[in-house]
């Protein structure tokens, strides 16, 4: 790596951005969208419709290559929340459950904030939590981690609602099934409207002019997690004519390994347009719910005079596949279900609507907030602060981040260890057995930004393989297998 401040945050040195005393530390306000990738305005998408996310970023820093740690719900939010990679944590979806030593527990970030004497509220989604199914419940929350949870629920929420929206293909689960439908309600009847209601009510009552104590609000929208059912409002504020379904080659898949897809068959590969247009309308109309979410927010915060002193984090916890190589769903191993939306607003940076380039991780928030609230972790911390792109997006960051999956062939399960550098990503699938298999993969980003070759036999690219798959096993070299 080019630069690494994990030392400078755990010494409580090296802040770009100075505090002058603990009690004017800044409240944190962190949104975060369930399955939302980087199809927002501020990462160049033309179809989606977010004004507000648009106007956040122009206050802030978009960072542009940003990946999640684990391209599904549990473990992707684990790393996040913990600091650590997938095969440091062990964790796959409950953070009660580590593969890790008791006396080596990570502690959560908002467990790290409230000990640091900041009120910690959690409203929806946070940590895993199946959905819908699970919504208005407490899911695989950390014990110690809030003084306040919200378990929102509403239309979306009820079984009788989403059993009648259109499905494509065969259920597998009650939390994975491809659907969709946009009635004609008020958005408070959603759960996320219900959310955003609670949030402002908890803003209003822990303002720290009244309270003393800064706070750590976690907004957490359940949309646009399957199954995609939108307001109508939503659904009408999307133009889906400037949405392609992509096109995809003759025989893609025969040099994609089959392990890569962790879901798979009718409704998730190949499903037809009729269902793809609306599928990915209800996607866009979604993102355009989550966009006024978040506006609403952010103007209350605007409201209780509370902007000038807090910084605002926009993220998703992985993407998701709109029909690209056929796939209709999240988990796999390439760009769109690895790259996610991240905007960053601290109101003492120096750059302002401005696009970091460099790559970064979910797994970097944590370092990030640690410095810019002047807290020291209490544990190490494998990702690195990105408060320095705040105040300058040339500087550079890492040369690589790494996303790990699972997946299952022929009932034997495999873990997918993928490093993505600025040009290419490269993966490893190994069997939690032991051996490592022959599925690997790898694709030049700068000739073949869509993913369509499987370069890994390819002699012309066999030193970038090798140097490649030396520098990703250095990185596991320390790793547990992920249970």
């Amino acid at each position: 790596m080019k630069i690494h401040l994990n030392l400078l945050c755990l010494l409580g040195i090296g802040s770009v951005l100075s505090l002058s005393a603990a009690e004017n530390r800044p409240n944190v306000l962190f949104i975060i969208a369930d399955d939302l990738g980087a199809r927002i305005g501020p990462n160049g998408d033309q179809v989606a419709v977010t004004p507000n996310l648009n106007k956040l970023a122009s206050k802030g820093v978009t960072f542009g290559n940003t990946f999640c740690q684990f391209p599904t719900c549990g473990p992707s939010r684990i790393s996040m929340m913990s600091g650590l990679y997938p095969y440091e944590h062990g964790y796959s979806r409950d953070p009660r459950r580590a593969a890790i030593e008791p006396d080596s527990q990570p502690v959560m970030l908002p467990t790290l904030l409230r000990k640091n004497g900041y009120f910690t509220a959690r409203v929806g989604k946070i940590f895993h939590m199946r959905v819908p199914s699970g919504m208005g419940s407490k899911g695989h929350d950390v014990a110690d981690a809030w003084d306040v949870t919200v378990n929102n629920t509403g239309y979306e929420a009820s079984p009788e609602n989403w059993n009648k929206a259109t499905h494509v293909g065969k259920q597998q689960r009650s939390s994975v099934r491809v659907a969709y439908d946009n009635p004609d309600i008020d958005d408070k009847e959603m759960a996320d409207g219900q959310g955003l209601i609670e949030a402002v009510k908890l803003l209003k009552a822990n303002n720290p002019k009244d309270t003393g104590k800064p706070f750590f609000l976690a907004f957490g929208i359940y949309s646009p997690h399957p199954p995609m059912i939108v307001p109508k409002k939503h659904w009408d504020a999307i133009d889906i004519s400037k949405y392609s379904i992509p096109v995809v080659p003759k025989n893609d898949r025969d040099d994609i390994p089959e392990v890569n897809w962790h879901v798979r068959g009718a409704g998730f590969d190949f499903i037809s347009e009729k269902h793809a247009v609306n599928y990915s309308h209800a996607y866009y109309a979604a993102i355009h719910f989550i966009d006024d979410l978040a506006g609403q927010l952010i103007q209350e915060l605007e409201n209780q005079g509370l902007a000038d002193n807090t910084i605002i984090v926009f993220t998703g916890d992985q993407g998701f596949h709109l029909g690209e190589h056929g796939h209709w769903h999240k988990s796999s191993m390439f760009e769109q279900a690895a790259r996610v939306p991240l905007i960053v607003v601290d109101p003492r940076q120096k750059e302002k609507g401005k696009v970091a380039t460099n790559l970064s991780g979910l797994i970097d928030l944590y370092p990030t907030l640690c410095e810019l609230t002047g807290i020291t972790p209490s544990h190490k911390l494998s990702g690195i602060s990105l408060a320095p792109q705040l105040n300058d997006v040339t500087i550079a960051g890492k040369d690589y981040e790494i996303t790990v999956g699972s997946a299952k062939e022929n009932k034997v399960k495999s873990n997918g260890y993928g490093l993505r550098t600025e040009r290419f990503r490269y993966t490893e699938w190994k069997q939690t057995a032991g051996a490592a298999t022959d599925y690997s993969m790898l694709y030049d980003l700068e000739k073949d930004p869509q993913e369509i070759t499987n370069l890994i036999n390819d002699p012309e690219y066999a030193k970038i393989k090798k140097d490649l798959s030396k520098k990703l096993n250095e990185a596991l070299a320390k790793g547990i297998e992920i249970k």
